[in-house]
């Protein structure tokens, strides 16, 4: 089910960015080193990070079976669990990667210059197994009798991470509705931009930053968000603890 939700996201976003003439020149503008790093992206988040679970819970139930399955939670439950508690986790996942020390694990999000949904998956490897939702995914086909709605939560959030990074400005009507609860891909602009890169770092829901103290709602115009590097592109993907900071 999450598949089929990301792919129809995934496709609804990129006709309704090219539609847009602004979106469409700044997605083609992409150099040959930045097309490299999210088609790269998005294979590794697309195809390697999906099969790591199917592969390590058959691991775990083979070799730790005591606890295999033994969680019986109602689906309202798994859906808070996975959509609420998991994004909570993931807003103080997201600050640590902003520390000076642990930056290189997340630096290369952080140059794109302009956000479409193409910008959503450029990680190196490392970043993508040091997320809290796989390992969240894991525990939770592992653990739970019947994961179909903590799976569904995931889901959902996988679905808002490509809206938050697509860039669409959102007509007014749908921002009042919306912003009270989500962090808005207006938003998500911001934190990408040199000026607001401490703001903004939820992933569903603004609560956390407004609890915290670090939500604006400023915006930026979504262009020359951040400098692009001259540092090689392979390096960034596969080794960015290697390369000077």
């Amino acid at each position: 089910m999450n598949l089929v939700i990301l792919f129809f996201t995934f496709s609804a976003l990129t006709i309704i960015g090219l539609l847009n003439e602004e979106t469409r020149n700044a997605t083609f503008s992409r150099t040959k080193e930045e097309w490299t790093a999210d088609m790269a992206g998005l294979f590794i988040q697309g195809v390697i990070v999906p099969a790591v679970p199917f592969l390590t819970v058959p691991f775990l139930y083979e070799f730790f079976p005591a606890f295999a399955g033994k969680i019986d939670l109602s689906g309202f439950v798994q859906f808070i669990l996975s959509f609420v508690l998991v994004d909570y986790l993931y807003y103080w996942n997201h600050r640590i990667f902003h520390r000076r020390h642990y930056w290189f694990i997340h630096r290369m999000h952080h140059s794109s210059r302009h956000l479409d949904v193409f910008a959503t998956s450029r990680n190196s490897m490392i970043t993508s197994f040091l997320f809290v939702y796989i390992w969240s995914e894991i525990i939770g086909m592992y653990l739970l009798k019947d994961s179909t709605f903590f799976m569904l939560g995931l889901g959902l959030t996988f679905a808002l991470d490509l809206w938050r990074h697509s860039g669409v400005k959102q007509p007014h009507a749908l921002h009042s509705a919306l912003s009270w609860a989500f962090i808005m891909p207006e938003q998500h602009v911001l934190h990408h931009s040199l000026v607001g890169r401490n703001r903004n770092y939820g992933a569903n829901f603004c609560w956390w930053d407004k609890l915290h103290g670090t939500f604006s709602p400023n915006e930026v115009k979504n262009k020359e968000l951040e400098r692009i590097t001259n540092r090689n592109v392979w390096q960034e993907l596969f080794t960015p603890w290697k390369v000077n900071k």
